[in-house]
Parts: structure tokens; sequence; C-alpha cells
């Protein structure tokens, strides 16, 4: 059952933050479940203070969307992601990020290009120690971008793709290299958008996924 807690707070991709999936994917995305881990219906009926139907029905929920394994024997588990699956999702950010992107660097208003910039600010402000939490607030920055796109079915897809990439890497190690190579291509990404050059920051985007897709491919263990 459940880790040592790691949470800093609801995952921004999670808008339901009261119902039972979301609290159970919050978990699993957030590393308290990890890979493998045993899903007992009694004790996150506890855990969410629920009954038992609403555990069930937000598991089977999860393993349709490939999240959580059941089987008659075993029951439920978190689901064993494997290099294909990181690949896979990889690829498919690949072509959702750009696709997302350049309709923001297009229509973005002044209200929503502070927003983003309010998270870049908090990621350049973080001390080596709050580095922890890199992950939550890059997809902050992210999201507070891609939600504006009108194709609702892209954006449920896309924050589909990035919770199984958090489930994957949540147990990685902290690389503080990446992660201010990260925060600096987002910088660059912001100037582009703010000049309105699609080409340019698309170019930066696809640099910065694939400087990423490169490291975590290096550094995933089965």
């Amino acid at each position: 059952m459940p880790k040592e807690e790691k949470s800093i707070g609801q995952s921004p991709l999670l808008s339901d933050a009261d119902s039972v999936y979301a609290k159970i994917m919050n978990d699993i995305a957030d590393g308290v479940f990890v890979s493998g881990d045993r899903l007992v219906t009694t004790q996150l009926a506890k855990r969410y203070d629920t009954s038992i139907n609403p555990i069930r029905e937000a598991l089977k929920q999860l393993q349709g969307e490939g999240f959580v394994s059941i089987s008659p024997n075993s029951g439920a588990s978190v689901s064993k992601f494997e290099f294909e699956t990181m690949r896979n999702v990889f690829e498919i950010l690949q072509l959702l990020d750009p696709y997302l992107l350049q309709y923001f660097v297009e229509t973005y208003t002044s209200e929503q290009m502070a927003e983003t910039q309010s998270i870049q600010d908090k990621l350049e402000n973080m001390s080596d120690d709050e580095l922890m939490e890199f992950r939550y607030w890059d997809t902050e920055f992210h999201w507070s971008i891609y939600k504006h796109h009108y194709n609702k079915q892209a954006i449920d897809l896309w924050k589909r793709n990035r919770l199984i990439l958090h489930a994957m890497h949540v147990n990685l190690p902290i690389n503080l290299i990446r992660i201010k190579q990260s925060i600096v291509e987002h910088r660059a990404l912001l100037n582009a958008i703010s000049n309105r050059d699609s080409d340019e920051a698309l170019g930066v985007l696809r640099a910065h996924i694939s400087g990423s897709g490169s490291f975590w491919s290096r550094h995933y263990r089965f």
C-alpha cells in the first residue's frame, strides 16, 4: 500500500479533485503507488473515505486507460510500464505538443501569457532543494499553454500521456543538470512566444522534447 507521501498538490491535469478516480490517479502519478503495486479495494476505500463501489468503478476506468491492470486471481495493481510504452508516449507527445503550442502562439492573450510567465518565474527562482517539485511545475508550465486549445480531444489525449509519463518517471532520481537545462529551454520558448514567432517556438519545443526523451531513455530502468 502507499509509500511515504510525496505529493505537493493535486495534479493540474486532474480537474475533479474530489472524485475517487482523480485521487487514485494523482497517487499513481505522484509515486504513492508505483508500477506493480497492488491496489486493494478495501484499503483504498479507507484511504479515500468512501465505499467499495466507487473504488471499483474508478479502477475499471483506470484499467481502460492503461494505468491499472486487473486479473481474476490477483486483483488490481498499477500497470507495469515498459520501455515500449515510454517510447510510444514520447512519440505521441512529439506530435501533440507542437500542435497545441502553435494555437497558443497565434491566439494568446496578455492574461494567458502572464499566467505562463508566473509559472516560469517560479521555476527560475527555485532553490536546489525545491527542484524535486520540478515535474509538477513543468507540467503546470506546459498545461498553462495547451489548455486553451479548442480541440478538447487532443487536450485529453495529451493529458493522458503526460500522466503516464509522470507515473513512469516518478521514482527516477532528480538530475539537477537536466532540470536547469529544461528551465532555460522554457525561457527560450517564452521569448519566441512573446514575439509571436511560431517557427522559432516550434523549433525550441521540439528540441526540448527531444532532449528530455533522450535523457530519460538513457536512465530508464525496468
